[in-house]
């Protein structure tokens, strides 16, 4: 069993004792960023393109959105793709990771403090790429634990490239965002990922 088996929320919530809660997220208010002239045209020709699988969603959309967050902060933020997270194998908290951020310039080739999860969306279902990343921020919170980083919490975001889902896990409560953003807020999607950056930054 790795991460890729939670399909349901229902299923993390047995397995590792959840509470969920529906609310806003965002309570201290989302600054919009206006989008790089380079982010919107190489958005748009991703969108030409088309899209076949999720990796390409992933190489096209939303990897050139996270290049911005990054840009943005003067390269303080490190993007980790495709690393292995594997906490606990019993309880299925092991695999790859389509995206983990963390705050600074860290090594590439070893994951540190991580933050932030993004998980693509699965055949376009939003739910499922939600429950695989609840149980990668619960894989995230023991390495952090086990690495010293007892952040309160973690913040994490699913998308299918076009719509976007954040969510929050504190201890045993994971809330998921009131609504989910679309593509056509791209400034709004770029704010609350900051958002989350800056909320987090001031546990290091």
């Amino acid at each position: 069993m790795t991460y890729s088996d939670f399909k349901t929320l229902k299923k993390v919530v047995e397995n590792f004792n959840l509470k969920i809660v529906n609310t806003n997220l965002f309570d201290k208010g989302i600054t919009p960023i206006i989008p790089e002239d380079w982010l919107i045209r190489s958005l748009s020709i991703a969108q030409s393109m088309g899209f076949k699988t999720e990796k390409e969603r992933s190489e096209r959309l939303v990897s050139p959105i996270l290049s911005q967050i990054a840009t943005n902060n003067n390269y303080e933020i490190t993007i980790y793709s495709g690393h292995e997270l594997n906490m606990d194998t019993k309880r299925g908290l092991k695999g790859e990771c389509d995206f983990l951020l963390a705050h600074g310039r860290k090594s590439i080739m070893l994951l540190e403090g991580p933050l932030f999860s993004i998980v693509e969306a699965k055949r376009e279902n939003l739910e499922y790429g939600t429950a695989q990343c609840a149980a990668q921020l619960i894989g995230a919170q023991l390495y952090n634990k086990n690495d010293g980083l007892d952040f309160p919490y973690l913040y994490g975001a699913t998308t299918d490239g076009l719509v976007w889902q954040f969510l929050k896990l504190e201890d045993k409560t994971l809330t998921i965002h009131e609504k989910s953003f679309t593509f056509s807020e791209l400034n709004i999607i770029l704010g609350a990922i900051q958002y989350c950056f800056d909320d987090c930054k001031k546990f290091l």
